[in-house]
């Protein structure tokens, strides 16, 4: 092959190579995602509640939340741990805290006395001992009054509380 049709063999792949560049235009710009709607963070509420030293009671019977919170109940038996006293919280929806309780004495306390899958419970701490703690977390359920009650044969007439969702 001759210099001159080389030169214009190249001449005409560049052309060609430039012209298919050109034709093909710059990237697709990118598409703008939405922007990130922020979730705002639960508001967490801790309520602190024990018993009444040795009584069949609650130190408080007013607690309160306001709707879509968090809430985290600390309780502590504040009975002395030689008395034999054993108290559970029980958060339940309105209305039903007598049968709640009924079939709680029934479950047993391998269950904390407390049906095995009750709906009507919102929550539930285990049985504890005087001198003992524990708590439970959950989302605060619609605005109302709900009953919080201890299971533990006998303390349900007595021990009893008010946990008011605004």
């Amino acid at each position: 092959m001759n210099a001159f049709k080389s030169k214009q063999l190249m001449s005409g792949f560049v052309l060609s190579a430039l012209i298919l560049v050109g034709c093909g235009g710059a990237a697709p710009a990118p598409t703008a995602k939405p922007a990130a709607t922020a979730v705002p963070a639960k508001q967490t509420v801790v309520i602190e509640l024990g018993s009444k030293g040795d009584e069949i009671a609650f130190d408080k019977t007013a607690l309160s939340a306001p709707a879509g919170s968090r809430i985290t109940i600390k309780f502590k038996n504040n009975a002395n741990p030689n008395s034999g006293m054993l108290h559970n919280v029980v958060v339940v929806k309105p209305g039903t805290q007598d049968g709640v309780a009924a079939e709680g004495i029934a479950a047993g306390e391998t269950l904390n006395y407390v049906k095995k899958d009750d709906a009507r419970v919102l929550a539930m701490t285990k049985v504890i001992k005087g001198g003992e703690f524990v708590e439970v977390s959950f989302d605060a359920p619609a605005p109302g009054d709900y009953p919080v009650i201890c299971t533990f044969p006998g303390h349900y007439v007595l021990m009893k509380a008010v946990l008011t969702v605004k």
